[in-house]
């Protein structure tokens, strides 16, 4: 996540309460605040985890509990430090800024949603639009914010890094494939049988990753592979044609995957080097697991 300085930079960029906002930075990031606090009929004398609210079945519940403290002001600097924090994942995925605008949108957007179902504005007087401002404030400053997690983000992660966390929907989806061929099918579509998605899925997805940064790190030394941004381009080629659809199909995405293929050598190359640790991440995996008993 962007570090508290980044932070108050954005928050002075946007005009927000600098002294409200560090105390909302505190309650997410370093200190959150008691359960019986924020969870009705909770008694628990212990404290939420870091970043609650951010994921948006949390949402309403941080958010209300923030109003019922700072007000409004408080509510501005949450849903900026979420968009700061989502902003971060995007980046770091390689997103370009057409990408990062959508998902900070849908982000704003899942909140406002949310927060109808929760009935939030029968406590946020202002509702809806306090947050849909919020949103304003960065769109209006889109180049500055974005500009100061980029350069924070340069220092934190290589272009391995980036192009690995951009390939994340790729591995889940070569996993599933995997998974399934090894007779794991789920009860529908292409889904993995629950008991072994719990058992298995996490640790292969893990080792996966940390298999392909070190693979993808021997190709471009040996200029097999050559070019991360154009990498990070085709991967993010990927993303855009699946989101113009209204639905994809598995054999779809599959097609948008193989065609990007045929446009880059480097990314065919990518997918090849995917296919080889996404199978030993699994077998490994698998065998590694089943030795150790019930």
């Amino acid at each position: 996540m962007p570090s508290l300085p980044t932070h108050l930079q954005v928050y002075e960029v946007l005009g927000l309460n600098a002294s409200v906002c560090r105390e909302v930075d505190e309650l997410v990031d370093v200190e959150p605040p008691p359960i019986s606090e924020v969870l009705p009929g909770e008694s628990s004398g212990e404290r939420l985890w870091r970043n609650f609210g951010y994921r948006k079945g949390e949402f309403p519940l941080m958010c209300t509990y923030v109003y019922r403290r700072f007000g409004p002001d408080g509510v501005r600097c949450l849903v900026a430090h979420f968009i700061l924090d989502h902003i971060e994942n995007a980046v770091g995925r390689g997103f370009d800024d057409e990408m990062v605008l959508n998902e900070i949108r849908a982000l704003v957007s899942s909140y406002i949603e949310e927060c109808g179902y929760a009935r939030c504005w029968g406590v946020i007087g202002e509702g809806e639009p306090l947050l849909r401002g919020v949103l304003g404030l960065v769109e209006g400053r889109f180049n500055t914010v974005v500009g100061s997690i980029r350069g924070e983000v340069g220092l934190k992660y290589t272009a391995i890094d980036v192009v690995v966390n951009a390939s994340s929907d790729i591995i889940s989806f070569a996993i599933k494939a995997d998974l399934i061929a090894r007779g794991y099918r789920g009860r529908s579509g292409f889904s993995v049988s629950r008991e072994v998605y719990e058992r298995y899925f996490g640790r292969i997805y893990t080792k996966a990753k940390l298999l392909l940064r070190q693979r993808l790190y021997e190709a471009l030394v040996n200029q097999v592979i050559r070019d991360t941004q154009g990498l990070i381009n085709s991967l993010n080629s990927v993303k855009k044609r699946v989101a113009e659809r209204e639905r994809v199909t598995v054999g779809d995405y599959y097609a948008i995957i193989k065609d990007e293929g045929y446009r880059s050598e480097d990314f065919r190359k990518l997918l090849e080097l995917i296919d080889q640790c996404v199978k030993e991440a699994v077998s490994s995996t698998i065998q590694g697991v089943a030795g150790e008993g019930p």
